[in-house]
């Protein structure tokens, strides 16, 4: 685990992203196009080493399942938070007009 992401970096990803995303989704849909595919970059070079037959197991061994669950549900908020932002704007657009 010395050469995989902490913990503490994979949650602050996801809380992190999942505010930026969800502000951008509701205030300037366009800095989406930034914010998504880094964050996506972030996820996808994490997920990929955990999903590993030979790598996934063994940070899974020694970092726990707890660790494996925010893997997992940190890039899940990201994109939740996401369609959230993108239905109160919405919201909002209709009521206005």
């Amino acid at each position: 685990m010395d050469k995989e992401f902490s913990l503490v970096a994979v949650l602050l990803w996801g809380l992190i992203g999942a505010l930026l995303v969800f502000l951008a989704a509701r205030l300037k849909p366009l800095l989406l196009f930034i914010l998504v595919p880094a964050i996506g970059l972030f996820f996808f070079g994490h997920l990929s080493e955990l999903i590993d037959p030979y790598v996934g197991p063994a940070m899974a061994a020694e970092a726990g399942q707890f660790y494996v669950f925010i893997s997992w549900a940190a890039p899940a908020m990201v994109l939740v938070s996401g369609g959230v932002g993108f239905a109160i704007r919405r919201r909002n657009v209709k009521a206005n007009t």
